[in-house]
């Protein structure tokens, strides 16, 4: 006997379009112990042995026949039908999940098994157009839902220090990943060393902040702009997938963050998956972060008062100066914000973006004239026996709902799925992710960003060389891939073009978004080297200027850092540009004595409310911190310039 999968489903003799809408991963849940099973999250069938591995092509599969969504799951089994007798310990817990019809509600999921299936039947077809994504009873989608949602999902507001919004990692017209990776933003990875093999290509959060929003020094980054351990992954086909994040930590069961009971029992991972950043001291949070430090925000801020250019429909959801507690309102019946409302609005707002519009789609429903001839035979490539592709990116999703390991990078760095299951077989396993826009998705591949694996040319070298050179529990479906050089360019192509939809690249609705904050131009924030001077030990004391200069900003803040520890500072101001010697800046505010001890070991943070007069928008002023030490010229050390444009 031996493990099948992360889910087998057992023959109950029952045709399987009488099935009912199940959950692949709360199924597992459900029977592994009644079962007597093991506590791994594997379910294995006695006295059955699997013939394959469920990692192959359109083992699981999500298809759409008369108006239902079905999720397939096919195995090959050697042995009679008759084996499943010895499963009927588990009858009652099946029998039980099969009488819950309506876990679904409007758009219920089949699943069913046929227990001996030929890979000739598999063959079978191509799968049908993309349709909608399946929705949880509980959070059924309304326009006020999805409006709030994409409020909320644009809002850099919604994190601690107003410069990170959920959009800013995933922008459609970078394929709904971060496109600012494509720069080669570095983590330094487990070595904690920048510049060596184990960097990962991640996304920019905050600097790291304590509870009372202080900069305060990170061992890795310093107080610079913290880099996630892991690329961002497309958020635009969150809804049809299981679990979410890398390792799927973000499960299809959604627990209210405040009582721990269950809210959604199935479906409910794009809820899980959009709370996680929140609350990320590296994405989008302060160190000790409550649910009541966001609420709270959420109720006195201007909604979207960081962006601009915003989408007709949001500017129509705010006009008259409407609030976030109004848009609550409207979307929840009372005013009340709350964690678990937040989670609703941003996953109704995400299943609305589906991206069902590409050649591919078209080509499938049958216009024969949507996929160039270049491109057809790409597609055919792509479901050749020497390549593959489908093994992995099968069906309509062009995902298979699994993980693998691709011997990227060894296991010691990042255990991915193994962190999550406890479960040995899952060590270096990530989540397989769709490939739908892949074309726009820049250098940003793979969970690690995949540094040495920037565009899909080097991405089929790699898979032709059977995968990465790390081979402890390296998936054995990339064995012996083989994607011949001379039909390289059209699979490119087919993926790069066919599987784009031009409503995403263009970020056309309803992928149309706000401009964040980081794309204004000019920059409201600029900083002049002009005037700086070193201290003690020929520290020159630097400034920490991200803080978005808003009117109405009500914790607008500056920091210092490689000053003097324990020193006197003070911040000044002019409202003039600088010249040499500078002239008109004066004090603002109280002495204050910077943290730290020694040469360049001292830091400080400045907080002020920026006041709510529109009548101030346009101001410039040019701030300066003044660092009282006798190692200085003069004895005052000094930082750079820090140049707001107030907006």
């Amino acid at each position: 006997m031996s493990d099948i999968g992360p889910v087998c489903w057992f023959s109950l003799g029952r045709p399987w379009s009488q099935l009912s809408w199940v959950c692949l991963s709360a199924l597992t849940r459900v029977l592994c112990n009644p079962c007597g099973y093991p506590k791994t999250g594997l379910v294995v069938v006695p006295g059955w042995e699997p013939r394959g591995h469920l990692n192959r092509p359109h083992a699981l599969r999500m298809l759409t026949l008369g108006g239902r969504n079905i999720l397939l799951l096919y195995i090959d089994i050697l042995g009679s039908s008759q084996d499943s007798i010895q499963s009927n310990a588990c009858r009652p817990q099946m029998k039980k999940l099969l009488r819950n019809r309506q876990l679904f509600g409007s758009s219920p999921l089949s699943l069913g098994c046929l227990a001996v299936l030929t890979a000739s039947v598999l063959a079978q077809g191509p799968p049908p157009p993309l349709g909608p994504p399946p929705m949880p009873p509980q959070n059924q989608i309304t326009p006020a839902k999805v409006i709030l949602g994409k409020a909320l999902f644009w809002d850099e507001q919604l994190s601690s220090d107003s410069t990170v919004a959920c959009g800013t990692c995933h922008q459609p017209a970078a394929g709904g990943g971060d496109p600012r990776n494509q720069g080669g933003m570095r983590n330094p990875g487990a070595d904690g060393i920048l510049g060596t093999p184990d960097d990962v290509l991640g996304s920019l959060g905050v600097a790291r902040t304590d509870l009372n929003g202080n900069y305060v020094p990170d061992p890795v980054f310093g107080h610079d702009v913290q880099v996630t351990g892991r690329s961002a992954p497309s958020n635009l086909m969150g809804a049809y997938f299981i679990d979410l994040f890398w390792d799927g930590r973000a499960t299809s069961q959604f627990l209210d963050p405040l009582t721990g009971n269950v809210v959604i029992p199935l479906g409910g991972s794009l809820e899980s998956q959009s709370l996680g950043p929140i609350m990320s001291s590296a994405e989008m949070a302060a160190e000790g972060r409550t649910w009541g430090d966001v609420t709270s925000k959420l109720e006195q801020v201007e909604p979207l008062a960081v962006a601009f250019n915003l989408p007709g429909d949001l500017n129509a959801a705010l006009a008259g100066g409407a609030t976030y507690p109004d848009l609550f309102q409207a979307a929840f019946g009372t005013d009340v914000i709350t964690p678990v409302r937040i989670g609703f609005a941003l996953a109704s707002y995400q299943r609305t973006l589906v991206p069902n519009q590409t050649p591919w789609d078209a080509f499938t429903a049958g216009n024969q004239g949507a996929l160039t001839q270049g491109q057809q035979m790409g597609l055919g490539a792509f479901t050749s026996q020497g390549s593959r592709c489908n093994a992995c990116h099968g069906g309509n999703l062009f995902a298979d709902n699994q993980y693998h390991n691709l011997g990227l990078r060894p296991i010691a760095e990042d255990s991915g799925r193994q962190a999550i299951t406890g479960n040995f077989a899952d060590r270096g396993r990530f989540k397989t992710p769709s490939l739908r826009n892949i074309g726009l998705r820049g250098g940003a591949l793979f969970h690690n960003g995949s540094p040495t694996t920037t565009n899909l040319n080097a991405l089929l070298a790699l898979y032709n060389a059977d995968g990465g050179p790390f081979g402890d529990n390296k998936d054995p479906i990339l064995n012996n891939l083989n994607v011949p050089p001379q039909v390289r360019p059209a699979l490119v192509d087919f993926m790069v073009n066919g599987l784009t939809d031009p409503r995403v690249a263009a970020e056309l609705p309803p992928f149309d978004r706000p401009s964040l904050s980081n794309e204004r131009t000019p920059e409201p924030i600029e900083i002049i080297q002009q005037g700086a001077r070193a201290g003690t030990g020929g520290f020159v004391p630097q400034v920490v200027a991200l803080s978005p200069p808003h009117v109405g900003n009500f914790d607008w803040k500056l920091g210092l850092y490689d000053g003097l520890g324990g020193a006197k500072a003070v911040v000044t101001v002019s409202h003039n540009p600088p010249s040499s010697p500078i002239p008109g800046f004066s004090v603002v505010g109280s002495a204050m004595t910077l943290n730290g001890s020694g040469p360049g070991q001292g830091y400080i943070t400045w907080h002020r409310s920026m006041p709510g007069d529109s009548g101030l928008i346009g101001l410039e002023l040019w701030l300066q911190f003044r660092v009282r030490d006798t190692g200085a010229q003069n004895g005052v050390a000094r930082t750079p310039i820090v140049h707001l444009t107030l907006f």
